[in-house]
């Protein structure tokens, strides 16, 4: 069982769980170093399970389309592209109404700088842009239903988008 955490940068999945840690920065020590939208040392429906966690919000307006289409070619057949990113929709409006401190809110429009340009945000989500996004490449697209995935990392907070892209 093959699973892919693309971009994992400071937060590695696994030990447990067969997870493959790839990021395009070799400072993160990642199992692989890659860019996700081209990665030919993995072969066609080979991977059940490839997960982008607060990775396309670094890349800019439509720029993470091949990412997505690169990890449709990895997948198996029924396999699971789980995605999360910060939900624009749901931080705009806790900080309009307060709920929410400018330092948290533009952290998450323009990303948590660490001296590294990969760092920035270049593009926000909501579940609509999301969805649509995904179901550019994938028919079907859900919410992800946080069951448990040996290994897997995931951020769970009211802020995330999370989405279950199936092949």
């Amino acid at each position: 069982m093959l699973r892919l955490n693309i971009g994992s940068g400071q937060r590695k999945f696994g030990p447990d769980g067969n997870w493959t840690n790839i990021d395009i920065n070799y400072k993160w020590t990642p199992d692989v170093i890659a860019d996700g939208a081209w990665m030919p040392m993995f072969a066609d429906n080979s991977a059940d399970v490839i997960v982008l966690h607060h990775i396309l919000e670094h890349y800019g307006c439509g720029e993470g389309m091949p990412v997505i289409q690169e990890c449709h070619r990895i997948l198996a057949p029924s396999g699971s592209l789980l995605v999360f990113v910060p939900d624009m929709w749901a931080l705009a409006g806790a900080w309009r109404e307060g709920r929410l401190s400018d330092q948290l809110y533009f952290t998450n429009v323009f990303g948590a700088y660490m001296s590294d340009e990969a760092d920035r945000h270049k593009f926000g989500f909501t579940k609509n842009s999301l969805y649509s996004a995904l179901s550019r490449v994938f028919t079907k697209v859900i919410p992800f239903d946080w069951r448990k995935i040996e290994g897997m990392d995931a951020a769970k907070d009211w802020w995330v988008l999370h989405a279950e892209a199936i092949k």
